[in-house]
């Protein structure tokens, strides 16, 4: 029985030393962000753990940021940090902090991570989203309405000067107790590029002078997230005498109502003598 066990005791030993050794290896196990979003111009602190995952300790590790295809750049530091030594299974975390460049697109970056050491050179892959907000500019492009009670129609253009698209956008012009709308209150425009313009026309009659449009935009951005938004306008409506002295109207003249008289005199004759005609006739 001794020497039984003996043996089972020799065998496990031998097993352990001819157990081959897990060669040194590293790799990334984890990376952490200061921020969700980033939005370009903005800085970002990049926090990657790195894990000896073998059995022997590794000297002379250089973890690098490959920021060279992504539109980001080292701030404060390199895009380059030497760790001295892991030992086997050890983790260690290095701190990167970067900046989105101002024109960088939204999208999701993937950013390789470059770990070398003992000649080999390993690669990993971590990501950071570039975000930015939908932005449109509301402006008057062209208005016909110049006096209190007349009819015209207002053009209004909508500018996407932000860096990300504008999608399913819809304007709704709202009620108000200064205007009346004659045409329909919601005009749907769909997609704005970026560094582009849409223009919509809406036709009302104004109450009062210088009335206020109130205007309500629902969009989305490139990622589907919803906006909704209230622009106010002022427009240039003056009163009947305003409008004569800034020359926005012209004074009927004499000739012209002479004109409408005589007109309307010739028609009135003319139907007066049909009528007369046909009552002789029935005679």
């Amino acid at each position: 029985m001794r020497t039984r066990t003996t043996s089972m005791i020799l065998i496990m030993i031998l097993a352990v030393f001819l157990m081959p050794a897990v060669k040194a290896e590293i790799a990334v196990e984890s990376f952490i962000l200061d921020q969700e979003t980033v939005f370009p111009g903005n800085e970002v602190s990049v926090d990657i753990t790195v894990k000896n995952a073998g059995d022997e300790t590794i000297e002379d590790i250089i973890v690098t940021l490959d920021l060279s295809q992504v539109p980001f750049a080292p701030i404060e530091s390199s895009n380059e940090k030497v760790i001295g030594e892991l030992e086997d299974h050890e983790r260690r975390e290095v701190h990167f902090k970067v900046r989105s460049l101002p024109d960088a697109e939204p999208s999701v970056y993937k950013i390789p991570v470059v770990i070398t050491y003992n000649g080999t050179t390993k690669t990993s892959l971590i990501s950071i989203e570039v975000s930015a907000d939908a932005t449109l500019d509301v402006i008057l492009d062209h208005s016909e309405v110049v006096k209190v009670n007349d009819q015209g129609k207002v053009s209004i253009k909508f500018i996407n000067n932000g860096l990300t698209e504008v999608k399913f956008l819809k304007i709704t012009l709202l009620e108000s107790p200064f205007y009346k709308i004659i045409s329909p209150d919601i005009a749907y425009i769909g997609s704005v590029d970026v560094d582009d313009f849409q223009t919509e026309e809406f036709t009302i009659i104004p109450s009062a002078e210088n009335p206020v449009l109130v205007l309500q935009l629902e969009y989305r951005d490139s990622h589907n997230q919803e906006f909704s938004k209230t622009r106010l306008m002022k427009l240039n409506v003056y009163s009947e005498e305003e409008a004569k002295e800034l020359g926005l109207v012209k004074p009927q003249s004499i000739f012209s109502s002479v004109g409408i008289a005589v007109i309307a005199g010739i028609v009135g004759y003319i139907v007066y003598r049909r009528i007369k005609k046909r009552r002789k006739n029935a005679i």
